[in-house]
Formats: C-alpha cells, structure tokens, sequence
C-alpha cells in the first residue's frame, strides 16, 4: 500500500488536493517525534493518531524498497544518519498523505463497496489462470503479502477509494472568459510571410581558389580521403536446419516414452472451503453441517472468505504445485468426505473434498506430429555437430586454405567482395566472426593475411590514404 500511496502522491492533481487541505489541518508530535519525544504517536493529523508502530512499519518498508532499488550502494549510504532520518521523514509525510486524503474522502462522502472490491479483485491479471479468477492463487500470493483476505480488500477499498477522488478532480473542466477570448483571437490570426532564395551552387561557382588553399584544405582534412581497412573472407555456411532427417515411427516412440512427463497433466482435485476469524465459528459451522445442513448455503452465509463464498464454497480445480498445504495435509481421500475445523494462516477452516480427476497421459497419435518436428531438429543439430567436428579437424590441418574442409563437409566455400568494419555482410554479422576478423583472430597481430578460423579465411589490405598532386 505504500507504493500505492507513494505512486498515487505524484499524481498532479492529488499535490493540489494535499496542498490545499494541509493549510487547514492541524498537525502535533510531528517534530517532538522525530527528535525524540515523548508522545506516544508519531503525528496527529485532524485529532486521528499515526501510531509509532505504523511509522516503524512504513519506515521498514521503505528501507527495504531502497535498498533493492540501489542494491551495493544501500550500504554505504545507511551508514549516513542524515541518509536514514530522510527516509523517515519520508515515510511520515506518506503516512500523513494518507490520513489527508482519508479524512478529504470521508468528507465528501465517497465510498467503495463490497461489489465494486470483489470486481476488482476478479479484474486483476495477477490472480487469474488462463483469463478466469484463480481462488486458490488469490489466497497464496495475498499470503505471502502478508495480507488476510480483509485485510487486502480494506487495502484494495482506500486504493480505489484515492482513484475516485483522482477521476472526481481530474475530470472536471472549465475555462475562464479570458482563456476563450485568447483562444478565438489566436485562431483568427493571419500571418503574411516574406521568403528569399540563395542559390549556393551558383554563388560557388563565382568563386575562384588557389593551389595553396587546395593544399592547406587537403592537410586540415587528409582524414577524409582515407580509405579505410578492407577485408575479403572465405567461408563456408552449415546450417542444421538443412541437415533434418525424416523420424522414423522407433524414433517417435523412443522420444514419446523419454518425455511422457511433457504430455501428461497430473491429477486434480476440486475442493470446497468455508473459512472463519476464529474456531468457535469453525466448530459451529461444522456442527451445522454434521446435522444435515447444506455446505453451499453454510459457505455462503458464514465463510469470511468472499470469492469462494459467493460460489458456495467452491475452490475449482487445483494441481498440486497450486494446492494450499491446509487442504494438502487435510488427509481427504474420497469424493465427500469432510475435514474437521484446519488452523490456517487466514483463520480457520472446514474443507470438503469433492471430486478427484486422475492423472491424464496424451495418447501416441495425439502428439505424433509434434514429436516428428523435434526428432527432425534433433538429428539435423547432432547432424551438424558431426560435420562442425570434422571441419575443425580439417581446418586444423591446413591453415592457408578452406580446401580441406570443402572435402569434408561437402559444402562449396564462399567469398565475400572486399568490406570494411563498418560494412561487414550480414551473412558475417555475428559476434564470433567480428571478434574473429577483426580483432586478430583471422589476420594476425602483425595483421598477416592467409590465416584460418573454424571455416573462415582472411584476405586483408591496409588502411590507404589518397596522395594530393
């Protein structure tokens, strides 16, 4: 919620809002605080207190947003006491931003309701699994907020609640008589405009130029007629995809059996919960529930937990990497069967689990294609690889010419036109090959032509300048 807040702050028309209504608020213990006094809040704004705890905890929260924005240097600069009060003061001024706002909302009588926090709950892409709401997602990542499920809607509630107020000043327009006069005025205006053209070709060809100045040009700007260092490379191309080979029905099903895991979905099971703040409220609900009482209309009616709630409990269907460990540990093995009251980190719950769908395998036939194309690109890479080692090999043998490695790929060796570094082909445009020509792995450090990498040779000629006469 701070970051919320933080973000929600720099927003132009909340820095007028604040501005105006911090001129009428009244704020104590605000500099007693933070030089160290006795009060036992940190800042009073229109009589409501921000706790010294609510500092603690924004100022933690900072810190930590701080130190993964900067990483290394959050150490150097924590050791700065001047460093670490400004992010407590930053703080501060956040949390009294809010209670400004809150009090700002509250006087205007803007509200959010339950529905409108559920819909943005089910709107947003983070707790959704294939476009619909994930329950089960929602719960975990909530939890490792650190948030209950009321806790997080009451969040959710004040965010919404800063936005309406955002739209309610935002989208209001006017303008004054004297902004529509300059307006009508700067519409109406003429401009009557003048142009001359200098024809620069003719005037340069008045001019007339002596052998001293072409001289002294040519030594100012004896760069610009150099001609820079040029290179022509031999080589040859291999590529894998080429180099596929039909997949035999032995191979398809030697790969369907490796990799059978890709093609199986594992086994799913579908629970329904109903959750509540404490195990009084558990230990009646499932005493409702013992004596006959339908688990939809006891989950609608007394689960805490909105979204399951609203479809009478039901947690849709959950894989085990998405499975909370309360209902993983519940010990439920057969359709029906029902959990006593579970301690969990959002309360306390009755579970009951109704209905298992076994682990799926895709048949041979249904994935065939599929597994044709990678055993296709497989055998091309190994293919590839094949060929690749015997080049090296023959490259290695004869270092003046490509011939050898002709021999043993069977491949026709190419030649580029001459090229400098700032025209290199694109069939050569590759990090490897720069570093290789470039940077003496082909010509030399005495940049001697003739020398050999992997399936590449070298012609090269020097950086030439064009002599004046």
């Amino acid at each position: 919620m701070m970051d919320n807040l933080r973000a929600a702050s720099n927003h132009v028309v909340l820095k007028i809002i604040l501005g105006l209504i911090i001129l009428s608020f009244v704020l104590t213990g605000v500099g007693n605080y933070l030089i160290g006094g006795n009060n036992d809040y940190a800042a009073k704004v229109n009589g409501q207190e921000i706790s010294r705890g609510q500092l603690e905890q924004a100022f933690n929260s900072e810190r930590s947003r701080q130190q993964q924005m900067l990483g290394d240097q959050f150490s150097q600069l924590a050791s700065n006491d001047g460093y670490m009060q400004q992010i407590r003061q930053q703080a501060l001024s956040q949390l009294i931003d809010q209670a400004l706002l809150d009090s700002y909302i509250k006087d205007l009588h803007l509200s959010i309701s339950d529905d409108q926090v559920k819909q943005a709950i089910f709107n947003q892409q983070a707790f959704q699994t294939n476009g619909k709401f994930d329950n089960a997602k929602y719960l975990s990542l909530i939890s490792n907020m650190g948030f209950s499920a009321d806790q997080y809607a009451e969040a959710l509630r004040k965010q919404l609640s800063n936005q309406q107020l955002i739209n309610a000043v935002a989208n209001t327009d006017f303008t004054l008589k004297g902004e529509a006069s300059k307006l009508v005025d700067l519409v109406s205006q003429q401009r009557e405009i003048r142009q001359a053209t200098l024809d620069v070709n003719a005037l340069a060809a008045k001019q007339a130029v002596t052998d001293d100045e072409i001289s002294q040009y040519y030594q100012q700007h004896k760069t610009s007629f150099m001609a820079p260092e040029q290179f022509r490379v031999s080589y040859l191309l291999m590529d894998a995809a080429s180099m596929q080979q039909d997949a035999s029905e032995a191979d398809i099903q030697a790969w369907y059996d490796q990799h059978k895991a890709d093609y199986s979905q594992p086994q799913r099971t579908r629970y329904s919960v109903i959750q509540t703040k404490t195990e009084a409220d558990a230990n009646a609900v499932l005493a409702q529930l013992k004596a006959g009482a339908s688990f939809a209309d006891v989950a609608k009616a007394k689960s805490i937990d909105p979204i399951s709630a609203r479809k009478g409990g039901d947690m849709g269907w959950l894989e085990p990497s998405t499975t909370p460990d309360e209902l993983k540990n519940a010990g439920l093995t057969e359709k029906g069967q029902m959990s006593g009251v579970i301690k969990s980190s959002v309360g306390f719950l009755v579970v009951r689990l109704d209905d298992i769908q076994p682990e799926q395998v895709k048949p041979l036939d249904e994935v065939r294609s599929a597994i044709a194309a990678k055993v296709k690109q497989e055998k091309g890479v190994d293919a590839f690889y094949k060929v690749q080692q015997k080049v090296s090999e023959a490259a290695s043998n004869d270092n003046e010419s490509l011939a050898g490695a002709e021999q043993a790929s069977g491949l026709k060796a190419k030649e580029t036109g001459w090229f400098s570094q700032d025209t290199l082909p694109d069939e050569l445009n590759f990090d490897a090959v720069k570093q290789a020509i470039f940077n003496g792995g082909l010509v030399g450090p005495k940049r001697r032509a003739g020398q050999q990498l992997r399936y590449h040779h070298c012609r090269w000629r020097p950086c030439l300048c064009a002599a004046y006469q």
